[in-house]
């Protein structure tokens, strides 16, 4: 039998979704205007840029991690992240450019692509968990196993050989029984007397 989910969860998740899709969708749009850039402008000029634009990503990161902390809230934590690799990708983009020799408009490219393909699996797995997590709100196992007493299990003691220590005091618990027994042994022998 299967449960149709209620619309406003449904509503909820779609929400979420397409923020992320937005978001997505802006991080291609600002790939594609460096790339614009890059054709337009001097490269000293969009070194600067691009250096400003890696600057505010990397404060949003920041401003959303701390928001996340505040308010214990996971999908923020998640953006601030998002736009810190952000910050990072785009701060590194010349370097990656001198090292790996790739044409600027290829690196950007391959970015928006990437960046297209996560956002999509993670709009995909926000829906997934959120289809999940309703369906685990009606099983109650959980909370049948967690009433139930707890029964403790038989188990054998296991039998262990006495080290010399052991014989020892074992020994000396047994030579002071026999002391104590001969001091009152002539205890009761002196008042019978």
């Amino acid at each position: 039998m299967k449960k149709k989910m209620p619309k406003s969860k449904m509503q909820e998740i779609k929400k979420r979704i397409s923020r992320n899709l937005i978001v997505g969708v802006l991080v291609i749009i600002y790939f594609m205007v460096l790339q614009l850039a890059h054709s337009k402008m001097k490269e000293e000029r969009l070194i600067g840029d691009i250096q400003v634009f890696s600057g505010t990503f990397l404060v949003i990161g920041i401003v959303f991690l701390e928001q996340a902390f505040r308010h214990d809230e996971g999908y923020r934590a998640i953006n601030g992240i998002e736009a810190i690799i952000l910050s990072a990708h785009t701060l590194s983009i010349n370097h990656v450019l001198t090292v790996l020799n790739i044409e600027f408009m290829t690196y950007m490219i391959i970015s928006s692509v990437v960046a297209g393909i996560y956002y999509l699996l993670k709009s995909l797995m926000v829906f997934t968990l959120g289809k999940k997590q309703y369906i685990e709100s009606f099983n109650d196992i959980a909370e049948i196993v967690k009433d139930e007493p707890q029964k403790k299990e038989a188990t054998k003691r296991k039998k262990t050989t006495p080290t010399k220590k052991d014989k020892n005091i074992s020994n000396k618990k047994e030579e002071n029984r026999g002391k104590v027994n001969d001091k009152k042994h002539d205890r009761v022998w002196k008042r019978k007397r």
